[in-house]
C-alpha cells in the first residue's frame, strides 16, 4: 500500500488512522556540505530509512523537515541553517498535528547530529502535554556499534558510514571526482573552529575516510534498515503489550 503520507487522500487518511494504521515517521535533516556527497545527504538518509521500514511497523512516511541546524559547516556553499528555537517551535507543531488527526505512536527519524537536542526537547515537551509515544532515532548512533563492526571503524560526518549510505540510495548523488583526502577534518578535543576546515568530519584519526565500495555500500544500507526497524519495532511492540 502507499506508505507515504503526502501522497494520500484526506479521506483515505480518515479511514486509516487509527483504526488500521496508528504509527507516522517524520524524518528531520538538515542542508550541509558532506564532502563529495550531496548537500541533502542528511535528508535523503533518514528518508530512505523511513520508507524502507514503513511496511515491517505498518507507518506512515510524513514528508521530511529538510532544513535543521547547521553549524560549523554553513559557510560551505549550498548549507543552510535555521535557530534551534525555529526548529523546536515547527517540529512541535507537526507533532500536535499528528497527534489531531489521530495518530498514538510517533517516530522522529533524525539524520542530523546538530539536531539531536532540539528534538529531544520538542519530544519530551510533546510527550509529557499530549501524553502520545514518540522515540527520537539519531540512526548512526543507533547503528554505532554495528557500523564498527561493518566497516572496522566507526565512519563520520560525511564519511564511511554516511558517503556508503548515499552512493547504496543512489550513485550519482556522489561524486567521487571531487574527492580528496585534504576534504576530511579530524576532530581534536579542546579547539572549536568555525568554519570547520574540511566537510568531512573523522572523529578517529586515520580513520572513517569514504571508500566508494558500492557492494559494500548496498549491503550497509541493508544492515542499517534491518538495525533501525529491529530497534523500533521492538519499542513499538513493549508499548502496545504495557498499554502504553
Amino acid at each position: 500500500m502507499e506508505r507515504q503520507l503526502q501522497r494520500l487522500n484526506w479521506i483515505k487518511i480518515k479511514q486509516l488512522v487509527p483504526s488500521s494504521i496508528d504509527t507516522v515517521i517524520l524524518p528531520v535533516g538538515t542542508v550541509e556540505a558532506h564532502g563529495c556527497t550531496c548537500i541533502g545527504t542528511d535528508n535523503y538518509i533518514p528518508e530512505t530509512i523511513s520508507l524502507a521500514i514503513s511496511d515491517r511497523i505498518n507507518a506512515l512516511v510524513a514528508p521530511t523537515v529538510n532544513y535543521g541546524i547547521t553549524r560549523s559547516l554553513y559557510r560551505y556553499n549550498g548549507s543552510a541553517t535555521i535557530r534551534p528555537e525555529t526548529l523546536r517551535a515547527y517540529v512541535r507543531d507537526i507533532l500536535d498535528s499528528f497527534v489531531d488527526t489521530g495518530f498514538k505512536n510517533v517516530v522522529l527519524m533524525n539524520g542530523h547530529g546538530g539536531n539531536n537536542d532540539a528534538l529531544k526537547t520538542a519530544a519530551y515537551e510533546f510527550h509529557h502535554e499530549r501524553k502520545a509515544n514518540i522515540v527520537v532515532v539519531h540512526w548512526w548512533e543507533l547503528c554505532g556499534e554495528m557500523t564498527r563492526e561493518f566497516f572496522g571503524h566507526c565512519g563520520g560526518h560525511a564519511g564511511t558510514d554516511e558517503t556508503a549510505m548515499v552512493q547504496a540510495i543512489d550513485p550519482t548523488l556522489v561524486d567521487r571526482e571531487l574527492y580528496e583526502e585534504e576534504l576530511a577534518y579530524y576532530y581534536r578535543p579542546g579547539a572549536d573552529v568555525y568554519p570547520v576546515p574540511g566537510s568531512i568530519l573523522l572523529y578517529k584519526e586515520g580513520e572513517g575516510y569514504p571508500n566508494f565500495d558500492a557492494e559494500q555500500a548496498g549491503r550497509f544500507r541493508q544492515r542499517v534498515i534491518a538495525e533501525v526497524g529491529d530497534f523500533v519495532e521492538m519499542v513499538l511492540s513493549r508499548w502496545r503489550k504495557f498499554d502504553l
